[in-house]
């Protein structure tokens, strides 16, 4: 996540522009190797304990080389030896500007000492990224809104963004956070009720939706929006039970999911207390919204 908000970091700061950074995206897609298939070429995992890791990491806020751990499959000499082989995203997608041109070695490295001085981050960090440097980058993000989102807002984002490497893909760069949507043609919402109440949401183009959807289902979702509508309400239901699950063993806080809805606009669950983080990947801008 800590690569991802680089993206953001080049975006805020005028460097680079959103059609320059999905180009770059798509430039270095083909090389962010993943831990799973490091680990399988490694000889340290076979296919099916990989994809028993990615079971259990649909019910737990872990990641995989902590479960991994945790399973046996692996162990802390490992997973580290498969980290220091693995080419960090966002020098990926530096590499990608720089062979575009559209920043020189210098801009680059200035841009990314600037990024690590801003939020007290090392090369260490991108790689064990630990809840409380992320929890630091959200904080400051969250704030650039003047949001009046009262309860969690930073737990929740956090784990937003967590879900979304996990889940749907880690190619993807958040886009400087509102309180308002933009009603777009698909609007899944689902309720949080319990020791507070929260409203939750995601909203997208039907085309997007398709996209994002399919990477979720992994299946091809193209024309039937019914099944997008089903795989998007889906994801949610999923991260905010993370959510409930993190709320509960941390902080005593005892939570319960209504049931996902589909809504034709967002103007009621945005007017007041609540945020739009708007996420973009190369298929489109979701927007995740928050409001307690």
């Amino acid at each position: 996540m800590l690569s991802q908000f680089f993206g953001h970091y080049l975006l805020e700061h005028e460097l680079i522009t959103r059609a320059q950074l999905l180009d770059a995206i798509a430039h270095k897609a083909g090389t962010n190797i993943k831990l799973g298939v490091l680990a399988i070429n490694a000889g340290f995992l076979t296919a099916e304990q990989v994809e028993a890791i990615h079971r259990r990491q649909e019910t737990v806020d872990k990641r995989i080389g902590d479960i991994a751990v945790e399973l046996g499959f692996l162990t802390v000499k490992q997973i580290n030896e498969l980290l220091s082989a693995q080419r960090p995203s966002h020098l990926l997608l530096g590499q990608a500007l720089v062979d575009a041109g559209v920043l020189t070695n210098a801009q680059f490295e200035s841009a990314l000492n600037k990024y690590k001085a801003t939020y007290i981050i090392d090369d260490r960090d991108f790689a064990d990224e630990q809840d409380d440097k992320l929890n630091t980058v959200v904080s400051a993000y969250i704030k650039t809104a003047n949001t009046k989102a009262t309860a969690f807002p930073v737990d929740y984002v956090t784990l937003l963004f967590k879900s979304l490497t996990r889940f749907i893909s880690d190619d993807y760069t958040p886009l400087a956070l509102t309180t308002a949507a933009e009603g777009d043609s698909v609007f899944v919402t689902q309720e949080i009720r319990g020791d507070f109440s929260a409203s939750s949401g995601l909203e997208a183009s039907l085309a997007t939706l398709h996209a994002f959807s399919a990477l979720f289902a992994k299946e091809d979702i193209t024309s039937i929006a019914d099944y997008a509508e089903d795989a998007a309400s889906e994801f949610l239901n999923q991260h905010n039970g993370l959510f409930a699950v993190n709320m509960s063993t941390s902080r005593s806080i005892e939570l319960m999911l209504e049931p996902q809805a589909v809504k034709s606009g967002t103007d009621d669950i945005c007017k007041e207390n609540g945020i739009v983080v708007p996420v973009l990947f190369s298929f489109g801008v979701v927007r995740f919204v928050y409001k307690a």
